[in-house]
């Protein structure tokens, strides 16, 4: 009985975990912590399982003025992170890079890193934690490239006619057989496209400026910080809303 007992408390829990639910199609709003001298102030936004990931979750951060923080991410995740304010310095691997807004970094599994607020306040940045339903690659992760910094300043902006992109990257990695991101423009009242879908997931995180977001026969408006999900083969399509252009990261994952 005791066997028993033991046994049912490690597979519970391990059950439980695998059955989340699927993170909701919808648009969430940006929340902030308070900053604290002894951790990273952090708030969970969404949390769940996708199509092709048993576990995810993306919360905002926020790293008080001065403060140093030494992580390691887990070895079954990967994490994105996307530097909403301020200036974040980010080491690893004998690499120090210190990043502003619209800024990412991606960070293979087991990677050890740390985190400073470069900035005269608080510096405040997106976490995305995901762990993929199939076995993790990590020899894959590491011929991609590894672990990596994409800075805001140094990626090229490339204007069209009905604004314009920055692609920071597509490439394999340790838990996406697939993951590619880029930063949108919009022209004032222009729509990305036709509603549409696939069968990646996709986040669309607002930079600035008004949006709204048509998911099947719905419709949601969202501003600076907040966060469109689309869920695999979720029809959908984004506007600008508001006066002047209006700016967005998308990425999928799958």
């Amino acid at each position: 009985m005791k066997n028993l007992l033991l046994f049912l408390g490690f597979v519970l829990p391990v059950l439980g975990f695998a059955q989340l639910p699927l993170v909701q199609s919808k648009m969430y709003q940006w929340k902030e912590g308070t900053s604290k001298s002894d951790k990273i102030s952090s708030v969970v936004l969404f949390e769940g399982s996708a199509n092709d990931m048993e576990y995810l979750q993306m919360s905002s951060n926020l790293i008080g003025h001065g403060k140093t923080f030494s992580l390691q991410i887990p070895e079954n995740e990967e994490h994105l992170l996307i530097v909403k304010t301020g200036i974040l310095s980010i080491a690893f691997k004998d690499s120090v890079w210190s990043i502003g807004g619209g800024s990412v970094a991606l960070l293979m599994p087991a990677e050890k890193y740390s985190l400073q607020n470069n900035t005269s306040g608080p510096c405040t940045f997106y976490r995305m934690k995901y762990r993929s339903k199939l076995p993790m690659d990590l020899a894959r992760g590491k011929a991609s490239g590894g672990s990596f910094v994409k800075d805001w300043n140094k990626i090229p902006f490339k204007p069209h006619d009905r604004g314009g992109i920055r692609n920071y990257f597509e490439r394999e990695t340790a838990m996406s057989k697939r993951f590619e991101m880029h930063v949108t423009t919009l022209k004032e009242g222009i729509k990305s496209h036709e509603p549409h879908t696939h069968r990646a997931e996709e986040i669309v995180l607002i930079i600035d400026n008004q949006t709204e977001m048509q998911m099947d026969d719905k419709f949601y408006k969202g501003g600076p910080g907040d966060i469109y999900y689309l869920g695999s083969n979720v029809s959908h399509a984004i506007r600008n809303d508001g006066k002047g252009t209006c700016t967005y990261f998308a990425f999928q994952f799958e």
